[in-house]
């Protein structure tokens, strides 16, 4: 189900994905409410499940996880459940999708280098004889990175 965003609640989101951290006074001095109104709308956007959690964006490249790979993977339907939730548990998986295409799952990884990423490929992908098919590709430079939604 969507959620209902008027313009103050999407001030609101604008606001807490730059800086989560800010305070409930210095959000609602920014998008011109009292500190009430202000947590009444946070809470029913978190009730709703509009907002679904809180965190830091950490800088990858500072902790040593220079090496981003997004790993493709095809894996049969009937198998999909007895390796799922051994992908999701990897710490180096950030994100796994379903997707269309040659492949049916992309995995978006990130390693500290190509020993590491070696390591994850043997353990997971080579092993492995649910996965059928598997093509990886290295990120050279990245563009862009947020988590900001477009609201």
């Amino acid at each position: 189900m969507t959620v209902y965003l008027d313009d103050k609640d999407k001030e609101l989101l604008k606001e807490i994905q730059k800086d989560c951290a800010q305070t409930l006074w210095q959000l609602a001095y920014k998008v011109g409410l009292t500190p009430t109104p202000c947590f009444k709308r946070l809470k029913k956007l978190k009730d709703r499940g509009g907002i679904i959690g809180q965190f830091a964006l950490l800088d990858k490249e500072k902790l040593g996880l220079s090496l981003n790979v997004f790993i493709m993977i095809n894996i049969s339907e009937e198998q999909y459940a007895s390796i799922s939730e051994k992908i999701k548990s990897m710490p180096e998986v950030i994100a796994f999708y379903r997707i269309s295409g040659t492949f049916n799952y992309l995995m978006h990884t990130v390693f500290t280098d190509m020993n590491d990423y070696y390591s994850f490929y043997e353990k997971i992908i080579l092993t492995n004889s649910s996965i059928s098919g598997s093509a990886s590709s290295f990120v050279l430079e990245q563009i862009k990175e947020t988590n900001e939604l477009p609201v």
